[in-house]
């Protein structure tokens, strides 16, 4: 009749044994995956914070579309940041800006919204992926108006500098598109009220000046 082993020998045996199921765990990729360390409750505050400021610059994008206040959307980006529109590359920040403002001051009306924000923040960094919403009434050749609904995402590349979150760099994403062609004749009757650009005359201003 077989002896069992002694104490020692069971020990090394049984210390084998499970270094060698750890190796072959791993290997099949069935190794437990380590709980991540949650972030102190300073860390917590500080990504809060972040998320706070930077969903805030975000907002105030189609603010300043809309009004064409040139100082606005320069606010949102630091002066070296870099944009890819489509095919288009913007490099500094100020000439997207020009461009996004020599392309709507002739549009009838406009309206942009900013909705389901993901930002991640990482000390004094982040990034951001934005749907962006838009309506375009556009007046083209031959009596003719455009309208236009617009549906994309913006990934943003975000740093803060002094204090301040703007973007490094943002890419957008058209998912939809869709463009509807109609006699200017019919504007009226399609548009009961299209508002008027009253730039720093818009009563917003005056609001947050009451501040």
């Amino acid at each position: 009749m077989q002896q069992a082993p002694n104490a020692p020998l069971r020990r090394q045996l049984l210390t084998a044994g499970a270094g060698l199921a750890a190796v072959v765990g791993a290997a099949m990729g069935s190794a437990p995956a380590r709980a991540a360390t949650p972030p102190s409750q300073a860390e917590a505050l500080e990504q809060l914070l972040g998320k706070q400021a930077i969903s805030e610059v975000l907002y105030r994008y189609p603010r300043g579309l809309d009004l064409l206040d040139r100082d606005i959307l320069l606010s949102l980006g630091h002066a070296n940041g870099t944009v890819q529109f489509g095919k288009m590359r913007f490099d500094p920040w100020a000439s997207f800006v020009d461009w996004l403002l020599d392309a709507h001051k002739s549009m009838l009306s406009n309206n942009h919204r900013m909705t389901n924000m993901l930002i991640e923040v990482r000390g004094d960094k982040a990034v951001s992926e934005t749907t962006g919403t838009a309506t375009l009434v556009v007046a083209v050749e031959k009596d003719q108006v455009e309208e236009r609904w617009m549906h994309s995402r913006y990934l943003d590349r975000w740093s803060r500098r002094n204090g301040r979150w703007a973007i490094d760099s943002r890419q957008s994403v058209t998912d939809f598109r869709r463009i509807e062609v109609f006699p200017a004749s019919e504007l009226k009757t399609r548009y009961s009220t299209l508002g008027d650009r009253l730039g720093k005359d818009d009563p917003s201003y005056k609001l947050f000046n009451f501040l």
